[in-house]
Order: structure tokens, then C-alpha cells, then sequence
């Protein structure tokens, strides 16, 4: 784990309403065609989740299928537009190789960040995994896992 001090940044995203890491495809697939037409496909994959999984039914938790664009783009339709905080966050950078190893990673940087004193969780602020890097063919994620800090 480490402590980074994120920016600030505009999403154009899709939200979907389920379980963590379920259904996601349709938004992406809705995100990339709007982003293709707009000019903006360039753009860094935010995930964005807004519940809490211990305090909030799975068929009701929310995420954000995002990327970053520049401030000020118009979005229409199913795709909205949102501003992703920017400040300190505890964050671990991995390769995801399964699917299954996202939740395990999530509680990877919870432990971490609950033996760190120093810093506790600010639930003003969204968790998000931000995508370095995907590549299709070998399955592998490039992604950071990214806790808001206080």
C-alpha cells in the first residue's frame, strides 16, 4: 500500500445498479461507442463505487463505469458526467490476471490501511479502481486500487 496524492478529474460514465463486478460489459461497451462518436476514447477507465458492501444489498450497490474526459464535455443519454475528487488516497497497484482477485485486492487495502494509524478512511470521497493498462489477449489488468484517506 501507499499513500498517493490524487488529482482531481472529470468522468463521463455509465452507472450500473448490482453486485460489484457484474455487468459491467453493456456500459463499457455504451461508454466506448459514446466516447468513439465524442472524440474523447483517449481517456483513463475509473471505476467508480458508491456503497458500501457491508451496509448495502448487492442488488443495490452502484458503480460508475467511467473515463476521464476533459472538463466542460457533453454528455447525453446513458452516459452522465461526474467530478472525481482529488486528494489523498491509500492505494495498491496490482496485475489482474481473475476476476475474482478484485475483491481480494479491496480487502488487501483495507487491512493495510486499517493497520496504518496514521490514516483512516474519508467516506466524503468514493473508492475507485483506476486502469493503467488492459490487455485483451493475455487478460491482464494494470489497475489501482484507490481508497480515499484521511
Amino acid at each position: 500500500m501507499e499513500k498517493e496524492t490524487l488529482a482531481a478529474a472529470w468522468l463521463a460514465y455509465v452507472e450500473v445498479t448490482g453486485p460489484y463486478g457484474e455487468n459491467y460489459e453493456p456500459a463499457l461497451q455504451t461508454l466506448f461507442s459514446w466516447a468513439g462518436q465524442h472524440g474523447v476514447e483517449d481517456g483513463q477507465c475509473i471505476f467508480v463505487y458508491l456503497d458500501d458492501v457491508e451496509t448495502t444489498p448487492a442488488q443495490k450497490c452502484r458503480t460508475r463505469v467511467g473515463m476521464t474526459v476533459p472538463e466542460g464535455t457533453i454528455t447525453g443519454g446513458a452516459v452522465a458526467l461526474m467530478h472525481l475528487p482529488g486528494g489523498e488516497y491509500a492505494t495498491l497497484r496490482e496485475k489482474v490476471t481473475d476476476k475474482s482477485q478484485y475483491g481480494a485486492y479491496w480487502q488487501q487495502l483495507n487491512q493495510e490501511l486499517a493497520a496504518v494509524s496514521s490514516l483512516s478512511f474519508d467516506g466524503e470521497r468514493p473508492c475507485f479502481e483506476l486502469y493503467h493498462s488492459v490487455d485483451e489477449e493475455k487478460d491482464i489488468c494494470d489497475t489501482s486500487f484507490c481508497m480515499p484517506v484521511k
